[in-house]
């Protein structure tokens, strides 16, 4: 069960994967493992599109956009995440024991993943629970959403834009806000 420490049940799922179809099944497995309060996290996409690929696409996934060494978003990145990281040129371990850099939005989604993980941790030993999972317009620091809005760098527009999102995470702020 998630937020129990005393069994393995995962606290954030990582999803490097994506389509355009929007699938009923897929989508009604998403929203139990939401409803669970485990934190999911998916690729926005590499198609330039003007919104994320499914499973990103849907409101219980946090859409994760790719930023490059510059904090630009390259233009394959699909637009409409809800926040970014780094996605252009990252090192990657490879199926044949070697190692490759590779870019996309598959490359930044790990950054928010493990982000969510060190939150729900600090939590964890601060408080002796998990946090809720909160929603794409939470801005407290109750919610692991709302952590994530607030840990960024907020580059594009003030707040929410269509190419950073809530802007680029930041895993020292998000500790931060997690402990106090």
């Amino acid at each position: 069960m998630a937020g129990d420490p005393d069994d393995d049940a995962a606290e954030v799922i990582s999803m490097s994967l994506g389509g355009s179809a929007d699938d009923t099944y897929l989508h009604e497995i998403i929203k139990k493992a939401y409803e669970a309060g485990i934190v999911i996290v998916a690729a926005a996409g590499n198609e330039g599109a003007s919104s994320p690929s499914y499973p990103a696409a849907y409101p219980e996934v946090i859409a994760v956009g790719a930023t490059d060494i510059n904090d630009q978003v390259p233009y394959w990145s699909n637009r409409q995440p809800e926040v970014s990281a780094p996605g252009v040129d990252i090192l990657s371990t490879y199926p044949d024991d070697t190692y490759e850099t590779l870019s996309g939005t598959s490359m930044a989604t790990p950054h928010v993943s493990g982000v969510v993980a060190l939150i729900q941790a600090a939590y964890y030993l601060k408080y002796g629970k998990v946090l809720p999972v909160g929603t794409f317009d939470d801005m407290s620091t109750n919610t692991v959403r709302g952590i994530l809005h607030l840990a960024v760098d907020d580059l594009g527009d003030p707040g929410w834009d269509i190419y950073y999102g809530y802007g680029i995470i930041r895993a020292d702020k998000a500790i931060q806000l997690a402990l106090f």
